[in-house]
């Protein structure tokens, strides 16, 4: 083990270290990209965070990955999306396997941004993939899907002046398909009918979502989060619960959770020194709040 806590791919590294096949950009804000495992991967095997959002689709064959420690198998016919904060690790191909084709689609935090008013009303559909980045499809929303990265094929590569602005409209509407899909299974789920969100409720979540991915490792208190809102602990829990279907603290311990986690795993770091790390009074208390969360003691975690 080494005491770096994961490796940082930019889409720029990504492109450069893993797509090798059959790939079109827009720069390093958007990527597509078919793939073979002929790729050297290598580098992945450690645990590791892209900063961008990536679409993954397995065309053929099958390979495991972890996503946020939690353990997948991708075969053919589903779809595995990352997100920039996400922590995820492949398992190396077996060489006597068979051959793995994935399409890819990567788009940079800053290029989604400049679509996310278009983007509302599947919002919380999207909010899914924090419970299962995988999905799998049926052959009619692989058909148009294929169809639609064909298409996005053809506009980068004409010399269009208006060729960036029509990739952007056509990922939105790829996204609206996506959306489509997760609100389907959604419905198939849930008991209670279609979740609602206000536009004020969106962003005060994705708010508290940027505070808690950067103060986690230092408060842990919803009020924390709550003042640098500017509202009442009470009404920003009911906000996170009506979204994500998690609590405030749910939320705010996953992220501390599967740090401690990491840590245990893939570092050298005494149990004490990630307490510290992670800003706990004392090796003790950060004990009894692991078990709390895990059903298990850091130590018995890290043997595992």
């Amino acid at each position: 083990m080494n005491n770096k806590p994961y490796n940082k791919f930019t889409l720029s590294k990504v492109k450069e270290l893993f797509l090798k096949d059959d790939i079109v950009s827009i720069g390093d804000d958007f990527i597509l990209a078919r793939q073979t495992n002929n790729v050297d991967y290598e580098l992945l095997k450690f645990p590791s965070r892209i900063d961008g959002f990536v679409a993954a689709y397995c065309r053929k064959g099958n390979f495991k990955c972890k996503i946020n420690l939690r353990e997948y198998e991708i075969r053919d016919g589903m779809l595995a999306v990352n997100i920039p904060n996400n922590i995820i690790q492949l398992e190396p191909v077996e060489p006597n396997n068979e051959l793995v084709e994935l399409t890819i689609l990567a788009v940079s935090p800053q290029y989604m941004n400049a679509l996310s008013s278009d983007l509302d009303k599947i919002f919380i559909n999207a909010i899914s993939m924090l419970k299962s980045p995988i999905m799998e499809m049926g052959p009619e929303e692989v058909d148009l899907s294929m169809q639609y990265m064909h298409l996005i094929d053809n506009v980068i590569n004409t010399d269009s002046e208006y060729r960036n602005d029509s990739v952007g409209y056509l990922l939105t509407s790829i996204f609206y398909l996506i959306g489509g899909m997760l609100k389907k299974r959604l419905d198939a789920e849930a008991e209670n009918g279609e979740l609602q969100m206000s536009s004020r409720h969106k962003k005060v979540f994705e708010s508290f979502i940027e505070l808690v991915e950067k103060y986690h490792n230092e408060e842990r208190s919803v009020g924390f989060y709550s003042n640098k809102l500017c509202i009442s602990s009470k009404y920003l829990s009911q906000i996170i619960k009506s979204v994500s279907g998690f609590s405030a603290p749910d939320v705010i311990s996953k992220y501390v959770i599967l740090e401690a986690q990491h840590l245990l795993r893939h570092t050298d770091m005494s149990v004490k020194e990630i307490s510290d790390q992670l800003n706990f009074p004392n090796h003790s208390f950060f004990y009894k709040y692991f078990k709390q969360h895990t059903g298990c003691t850091p130590n018995s975690y890290r043997q595992q």
